[in-house]
């Protein structure tokens, strides 16, 4: 995960947030399907991917990792690319419980 620059993957799996259900629920109030946009008093709002850069610290610029894997070759698929594969794969779906439990702790060698 680390040599993918996913090292803020990894940091997010970790954090715990308190959920604000009167947040999300304004939110959800003002979510305009058509448009994928937030219709607020200041204007529309939408996510930009600069938005998911400085939230979750992914890397948005560079080529795009793409991969074609057949269904019935997921769990190979993750144990080649993150070490270890999940034994619950539902289709391509990886848990966020099973991340945490597998990337809860990085190696005193790892690097950002």
């Amino acid at each position: 995960m680390l040599s993918a620059g996913l090292f803020s993957v990894q940091q997010l799996v970790l954090m715990t947030v308190d959920i604000d259900a009167s947040l999300i629920t304004a939110l959800v109030e003002r979510w305009r399907l058509k448009t994928s946009t937030f219709h607020m008093s200041l204007g529309e709002v939408t996510i930009t991917l600069e938005d998911v850069d400085t939230l979750s610290g992914l890397p948005i610029d560079g080529e795009a990792v793409i991969i074609d894997v057949p269904d019935q070759e997921w769990s190979a698929t993750c144990m080649r690319l993150l070490g270890h594969a999940p034994t619950d794969l539902s289709g391509s779906v990886v848990r966020i419980s099973w991340l945490r439990e597998q990337f809860n702790h990085l190696p005193p060698n790892a690097s950002s």
